[in-house]
C-alpha cells in the first residue's frame, strides 16, 4: 500500500531511534482522546517509524527510550503546544512527524473526518495539506519534496552535512526578526530548544497576523 512513499523516502534501516511499533494508535486514542486515521494506523503498522527519505522525515515512535527524538506521546504533551494550539480532544493537532527542519506534520479532526496539516515554527503558519488519507499518502507523500523547499535543503545539507540523531536543522537568527533562508543561517539545534526558542521569540514578538 505504501510503495510509492517508501520508493520517495527509503527507509533507514539501521539508523538510530528507528523502531517498528504497532500500537501507536491505541496509545494516541488512550492518552490523546481522539481517534487515529486509519491509513496512518496502518502506515505504522506495516512500515514501522523512525527517519526516512535520508533523514528528510522522521516518524515519531511510541518509546522514547529507544528513539532518536521525544516519544509521540511526549512530543505531543510538551507545555509549549499550550500556546500554538488546543489540545487535540478540543480540536488540535497530533504531530506524528516533522521534516528536517523542524516543520511539523500532524492531523486533526473536522466535522467528523482527519484533515492533514503542516505547522512551520519558524514562521508561526500553518497549512492544511491534505483533505483526507488519500491526498496525503498517495499524493503528497510520493513526492520527496513537498513539504521541503529544494534548493534550500541542498544548500544546508552541502554546508552542514546529514542531519544528526535527534536535531533538526534551525535558523540561527529567527526568520520572525529577519533572518534569511541562507545556508549560512542554519545550524543543527535539538528540538526542544529550537521550539521553545521560536515560540518565545512569536510571543514576545507578536506579529500582526497569526493564524493556526
Amino acid at each position: 500500500m505504501f510503495e510509492r512513499f517508501i520508493q520517495a523516502f527509503p527507509k533507514e534501516i539501521n539508523g538510530e531511534g528507528l523502531e517498528d511499533f504497532a500500537d501507536i494508535s491505541d496509545l494516541i486514542e488512550r492518552e490523546l482522546h481522539v481517534p487515529v486515521p486509519k491509513k496512518l494506523a496502518q502506515f505504522w503498522e506495516d512500515v514501522g517509524v523512525g527517519y526516512f527519505g535520508e533523514r528528510m522525515i522522521y516518524f515519531f515512535g511510541g518509546a522514547s527510550d529507544s528513539a532518536a527524538r521525544d516519544s509521540l506521546l511526549a512530543w505531543n504533551t510538551k507545555d509549549f503546544w499550550e500556546a500554538v494550539y488546543p489540545p487535540p480532544a478540543q480540536g488540535g493537532p497530533v504531530f506524528f512527524a516533522e521534516n528536517c527542519f523542524g516543520d511539523q506534520i500532524g492531523f486533526r479532526w473536522s466535522d467528523g473526518k482527519p484533515i492533514y496539516i503542516l505547522f512551520l515554527v519558524d514562521t508561526f503558519e500553518s497549512f492544511v495539506i491534505a483533505t483526507n488519507d488519500d491526498e496525503f499518502f498517495e499524493e503528497l507523500m510520493t513526492d520527496r519534496y513537498s513539504l521541503v523547499d529544494e534548493d534550500r535543503y541542498r544548500a544546508v545539507f552541502d554546508k552542514l552535512g546529514p542531519l544528526k540523531t535527534g536535531m533538526h536543522y534551525a535558523p540561527l537568527v529567527s526568520p520572525m526578526l529577519g533572518g534569511s533562508g541562507s545556508s549560512d543561517n542554519f545550524c543543527f539545534e535539538t528540538p526542544n530548544v529550537h521550539f521553545r526558542t521560536a515560540i518565545q521569540t512569536f510571543l514576545t514578538k507578536k506579529p500582526a497576523q497569526f493564524e493556526v
